[in-house]
């Protein structure tokens, strides 16, 4: 009975049954008041035939008593009926039943009688144990009353008639009922089916199987259901699939950017999160989805921003500090996500890494102070050897030619720092077009030592190339690569004390060539070593001014390099040496 199909057959099932029960009881009430009106009419008549009969001899009813009784017991003997004759004052006269005569003025048939209409009434007959009809006549002689002819029937027989017609009037019934619920129940099925059916594919379609569509054709109201249904499921399949196409687009994005993003709930845990913030908070490979944020954020500023924005629906920013592993610098945009009524359903959080940037904002405002600092000695040098002339030197020869000579030597270090900065700047921005072509390793070593084996000798010092007797070929930017090594020999030179050593190496791997400059000299701290490369540092700045170097030769070494898809490196220990190498692929891709 859970289903409408059940719910209709039953339906159909108690309105049958009311209905059957309410007309059959009307039908049997009927058919009771016919058959006992017929059977009272029937008296009736067989009492006012009998009262014809007597009316003549109930003029003198005490000498006719025989010719009445004969004609009672005819009448009782042919009928079976009771009879009773009153006289017209209502005393009985004459009974077939042979028992006592009974008080007939109280009962009602009798006194309508004696009024001239004819009475009738039923009522238990003792001795028999059962109801008996009585109908009652008058006996007129002309407009008297001369007596009463009552007519009695035991209704025992009648009633088991009724039973009988009661009994077939209610397998009747009974019948129609069974066969009424059949129809019903096929019709219920006809409505049923379908509904069910609608059911059915609105449950698959709410299970994600958009593709079921109802199969119900009819013109009713159940067909136009059902399209309009079909219609649901096409534009929500529709939708759906714009959705998924949308969430797979913004999943693509959020996964690819560079910057980190999560998105937490109303009450702080994660729902989303891609590798670029799992990647900045260190933890790459740890589920993040369902954490608390105070649990992933590894920050007291990142937590406390975010419960800001979700308490008070305000948008912020911060920039924090990272420190483990590694110092890194975030910068934080966080937005709340607001639903119905403007509530507050979560926030999404931003994350940048800036920690290059606020490095480079570091280097640019160290190489502008190192810049300044480098041009301001031999302008002033300059400015101030300018100024003494100026004053009355020019008429010293000796100290003109003097001053003359350190101003030029200035100008020629001011002229040669200007360059580095130029060429450091076209490298870095890719300016710089490297023409690189297919060369001879060995010839490009053994040329390049040779052109400052003399200034080592000058400095009391022996520079040596080693190459390999079979020829190394290597696609690279010859000039560039001439100017590496001169950097590095001149380097070993300046920081090599006299009587040392400096050995140039060339070696081959499978598909690298890799140069070392190996020297003898004071050696590099080990705390130095990670920002040698960088520009205008220096280790002995005092003797490094002294040389006339410019403190961009070791930078400008590693952006060629680099720009060769080649590696850098330096091995030192104070005292007895450095060796600086650098490792270039022989084809650029």
């Amino acid at each position: 009975m859970k289903g409408i199909r059940g719910r209709i057959t039953f339906t159909y099932m108690i309105l049958i049954v009311l209905t059957l029960i309410i007309s059959g009881v009307y039908t049997l009430q009927f058919i009771e008041r016919v058959y006992m009106d017929n059977l009272r009419k029937t008296l009736v008549d067989e009492a006012r035939i009998l009262a014809n009969w007597v009316s003549p001899y109930m003029v003198a009813p005490d000498s006719s008593m025989p010719y009445i009784s004969e004609l009672s017991s005819t009448v009782h003997s042919s009928t079976g009926k009771r009879i009773t004759v009153f006289s017209k004052n209502g005393e009985p006269l004459y009974d077939t039943s042979l028992r006592p005569f009974e008080d007939a003025r109280s009962k009602p048939e009798i006194e309508q009688a004696l009024h001239g209409q004819v009475g009738s009434d039923i009522r238990l007959d003792p001795s028999k144990g059962t109801n008996v009809l009585l109908v009652a006549v008058p006996v007129t002689g002309g407009p008297d009353v001369l007596g009463v002819i009552r007519v009695g029937l035991p209704l025992s027989g009648a009633y088991q008639e009724l039973r009988h017609a009661w009994g077939s009037v209610g397998i009747s019934l009974l019948a129609v009922a069974v066969i009424s619920s059949l129809v019903g129940a096929y019709f219920a099925l006809g409505i049923a089916r379908p509904i069910e059916e609608i059911t059915r594919v609105t449950r698959r379609i709410a299970s994600g199987a958009f593709h079921e569509r109802v199969r119900y054709r009819a013109q009713d109201e159940l067909g136009v259901l059902g399209e309009s249904v079909n219609l649901m499921a096409t534009r929500l399949s529709d939708q759906i699939e714009d959705l998924t196409q949308e969430k797979s687009k913004l999943e693509g994005i959020i996964a690819s950017m560079d910057s980190g993003v999560m998105v937490v709930d109303r009450s702080g845990r994660v729902l989303v999160v891609n590798r670029a913030t799992e990647s900045l908070l260190r933890h790459a490979g740890r589920k993040l989805l369902g954490q608390w944020h105070w649990e992933v954020g590894r920050s007291y500023g990142l937590s406390s921003m975010i419960d800001e924005v979700l308490l008070t629906g305000e948008p912020r920013r911060k920039e924090i500090v990272l420190t483990s592993p590694v110092e890194t610098n975030l910068e934080l945009f966080a937005t709340p996500i607001k639903g119905k009524n403007e509530s507050i359903v979560g926030a999404v959080v931003v994350l940048h890494d800036v920690s290059k940037w606020r490095r480079v904002e570091q280097m640019r405002t160290e190489f502008v102070a190192n810049v300044s600092h480098e041009l301001r000695t031999p302008i002033t040098a300059v400015r101030g050897f300018a100024e003494t002339l100026l004053d009355g030197a020019l008429e010293d020869p000796e100290m003109r030619k003097q001053f003359i000579k350190i101003i030029y030597e200035e100008s020629d270090r001011l002229s040669r720092l200007v360059n580095d900065l130029l060429e450091l700047s076209k490298i870095e921005s890719g300016h710089a077009v490297l023409q690189f072509e297919v060369c001879e390793m060995n010839n490009l070593v053994k040329t390049t030592v040779d052109k400052l084996v003399h200034q080592a000798g000058q400095n009391g010092l022996t520079l040596e190339a080693h190459v390999p007797e079979e020829p190394i070929f290597a696609e690279v930017a010859k000039d560039r690569i001439s100017q590496v090594l001169i950097n590095l020999i001149a380097n070993a030179i300046v920081y090599t004390s006299e009587g040392g050593r400096i050995d140039v190496y060339l070696e081959e791997a499978e598909d690298r060539v890799t140069v070392r400059v190996q020297d003898t000299g004071i050696g590099i701290p080990k705390e130095d070593l990670p920002r040698l490369f960088e520009r205008f540092y220096r280790v002995d700045k005092a003797r490094a001014r002294r040389s006339g170097g410019t403190g961009l030769g070791l930078a400008i070494v590693k952006h060629i390099v680099e720009a060769h898809e080649g590696t850098v490196d330096v091995q030192s220990t104070v005292g007895k040496g450095s060796t600086f190498s650098f490792s270039l692929p022989k084809r650029q891709l």
